[in-house]
């Protein structure tokens, strides 16, 4: 983190190893856009998957949109949920983007008061009827871990 430098909305790193993505939170907004999109050319039915976040408007015919949710370890579906039209799912974890390094696995994802990636959960879902608020949530979550996931 000493290599970050932070001038007012401008952010990079004096290190040319260190990469910055925010991509994360980046994948709501996109998606909430290209829902409002489909909803102005008249869409009623549609289900967006972005890496396996998700955006419905209306129902998969006569019953409501089914989707499951991943286990972190690869196993199959942990848990399979129905969704109301315009709700999201978001799911944050270190499943999949990770790096290992001298027999210790990391998180890509960076809690922010210590700088270290974030420790002590795998995976966060959230349900939301806004998919901006559902992906800031699931990594805000995720970094307070299991015993501070209620403050947030």
């Amino acid at each position: 983190m000493a290599d970050i430098e932070v001038d007012g909305q401008r952010v990079r790193s004096r290190n040319s190893a260190v990469t910055l993505d925010f991509g994360g939170f980046a994948k709501g907004v996109a998606l909430d856009m290209a829902m409002q999109r489909l909803r102005s050319m008249g869409i009623q039915n549609a289900i967006i998957n972005a890496g396996g976040d998700l955006n419905v408007i209306g129902s998969h015919g006569e019953r409501p949109w089914k989707v499951g949710v991943r286990h972190p370890q690869g196993e199959g579906v942990l848990a399979a949920l129905q969704l109301a039209d315009g709700e999201t799912v978001y799911t944050s974890g270190n499943y999949e983007r990770y790096r290992e390094h001298e027999g210790m696995s990391y998180s890509h994802i960076i809690d922010p008061r210590t700088g270290w990636p974030a420790e002590g959960t795998r995976s966060v879902t959230v349900i939301h009827g806004d998919a901006t608020t559902a992906d800031a949530a699931a990594t805000a979550l995720f970094v307070a871990g299991p015993h501070q996931w209620r403050e947030i």
